[in-house]
């Protein structure tokens, strides 16, 4: 959800999380000209300074890249982007276990939790 962030880390990486999704899902296809800094700063309801942090990293990072006169695109490095797309579900899988281990939940639990909301579409065991 574009404009919410929560508290436990930095919101210029919280967008840039945004944005990697974006490209694994194919929301912003490989070669897609990505927005103007101002323009996805009003979108993400941030700053533009954090927007243009975020985009610069993504780049350092080889996910966008800059022509000079035309603006910034998704990278077309097909690997690139789909060794991406093959990390973000570990990755969100290792934040669930986390989140769940935080709020007491015991790491043999956990699998029932998903089981039920799977099945019943409710959370418990």
């Amino acid at each position: 959800m574009k404009g919410h962030y929560d508290n436990s880390q930095p919101i210029f990486r919280q967008i840039i999380d945004r944005i990697l999704l974006s490209i694994a899902t194919g929301e912003l296809p490989p070669g897609c000209k990505v927005a103007p800094v101002r323009e996805m700063a009003q979108e993400h309801k941030v700053n533009p300074n954090t927007m243009q942090k975020s985009l610069a990293k993504l780049e350092e990072m080889g996910y966008l890249f800059t022509q000079r006169t035309s603006g910034r695109y998704v990278t077309q490095d097909l690997c690139l982007i789909k060794s991406l797309k093959a990390r973000l579900p570990a990755q969100i899988t290792q934040k669930y276990v986390d989140d769940m281990r935080e709020c007491g939940v015991p790491i043999n639990d956990i699998p029932s939790y998903l089981e039920n909301h799977l099945i019943t579409g409710k959370g418990g065991p």
